[in-house]
């Protein structure tokens, strides 16, 4: 009795699913795979890599130091900074590194040194190294085999306890994966007429071949040049549509939330700089500035901190590289003039206390590609004399009459 009530429901009527699989159709595709070659193909995973690679890695990089007094001193870059491989220049280098912390969470650089001068910084294809731990000492495998050589180790966000830095693809996962199944549903629905635009209803009972014979006669006259003629049904038989739409489906929703999700959450990007809509939010140029300081502070700073740390371990102590980050005002004629403007009052100012400028009018001139000027002494203020003092009067006895 139960049996009956809960077994499925039969249907005397041939159903779709035992014409078989046409010519030309594939089974459902099970989840995509995410890997670094899976993800770049995803806009939104490709445009916040080039966002943050090229912003970094074409800013200025100087080398400082310290004099005999103390005071930080710019120094001469070694070779191997400008060229650190025989076939890379820094900012390819930089690229290099940039992209292996973006998609692995760890970047690593085989070192090679004539004597005790570094020769060159070799980046190193992240998925051949395996970090880990032998006596307690950190060893680098390549290939299942132990480096005997220097490595440099770059790693981006760590958990507790752990000697590699996590994948952004690893915890990026899911949001990942439905950013390439909602681009793969895309694909899948143009090349197959958006979706299926309907059913073929039949009066009377048709059995499986006679099923077969006519959908397929259908799907012939409406595909490639015949999709635009019109549908001519025989034997009573009619048309019902059952097709929904994209924006019924939330296809463009979807898309459109999962890259927003992955800029602003896995990569620190504004959704806006890489052209993807946010609802309730709008650009002004109001807010330009404030974009740009929050573009340099939460998006590009951890990374630039990182790379400075890394590259001047390298250095002989106490030296040390920095990006200089005012790089990022090349493009904006307006901002670096006010930044000069600003820059004088500040060295009148410090004139004015006997303190050395904090901007040299050439250095002003050199970072607009201009020629040096033989720029004046800095004038010192005129030494203050105090003033005499008054002459103290002693009251004779005829004023202490009164």
């Amino acid at each position: 009795m139960l049996s009956r009530i809960f077994a499925p429901a039969t249907d005397e009527r041939a159903q779709s699913t035992t014409w078989g699989t046409w010519p030309g159709d594939v089974s459902p595709s099970s989840a995509p795979i995410v890997n670094q070659s899976s993800a770049m193909q995803l806009l939104a995973v490709a445009g916040c890599v080039r966002l943050i690679t090229d912003s970094i890695s074409t800013l200025p990089v100087d080398a400082y130091g310290t004099d005999a007094s103390g005071q930080r001193v710019e120094v001469p870059k070694p070779r191997w900074l400008k060229y650190p491989t025989t076939d890379l220049d820094f900012t390819s280098w930089c690229t290099q590194i940039l992209t292996s912390l973006l998609l692995h969470g760890n970047a690593y650089c085989a070192i090679t040194r004539s004597n005790t001068a570094i020769v060159e910084v070799v980046p190193v294809d992240p998925a051949l190294i395996m970090v880990s731990r032998a006596q307690g000492r950190k060893v680098y495998l390549v290939n299942g085999k132990e480096f005997a050589g220097e490595i440099l180790h770059i790693s981006g966000m760590m958990l507790p306890g752990a000697d590699a830095g996590v994948s952004p693809l690893e915890y990026a996962r899911q949001s990942i994966g439905l950013g390439l199944q909602a681009q793969e549903f895309g694909s899948d629905q143009f090349q197959s007429s958006l979706n299926m635009p309907g059913v073929i209803e039949s009066p009377g009972k048709m059995n499986p071949d006679q099923m077969s014979a006519m959908a397929q006669a259908w799907r012939k006259a409406r595909t490639k040049r015949g999709r635009g003629l019109p549908g001519v049904l025989e034997g009573g038989a009619t048309w019902k549509a059952t097709g929904i739409s994209n924006e019924q489906a939330q296809f463009l929703q979807t898309r459109q939330w999962t890259a927003a999700e992955i800029a602003a959450q896995v990569f620190m990007v504004d959704p806006s700089d890489l052209g993807i809509p946010v609802a309730g939010t709008s650009l002004t140029y109001a807010n330009l500035e404030q974009r740009s300081i929050r573009r340099l502070q939460v998006t590009l700073l951890p990374w630039i901190i990182r790379l400075e740390s890394a590259v001047s371990s390298l250095l002989p102590q106490p030296r040390y590289i920095k990006f200089n980050v005012d790089g990022l005002l090349r493009g904006d004629s307006s901002a670096r003039w006010m930044v000069y403007e600003a820059a004088s009052r500040i060295n009148a100012a410090a004139v004015a206390y006997g303190q050395p400028p904090v901007l040299l009018t050439n250095e002003m001139r050199d970072f607009e590609d201009l020629n040096p000027v033989d720029a004046p002494a800095v004038p010192q203020p005129a030494p203050t004399v105090a003033p005499e003092p008054a002459p103290v009067v002693v009251p004779g006895p005829a004023d202490q009459s009164n």
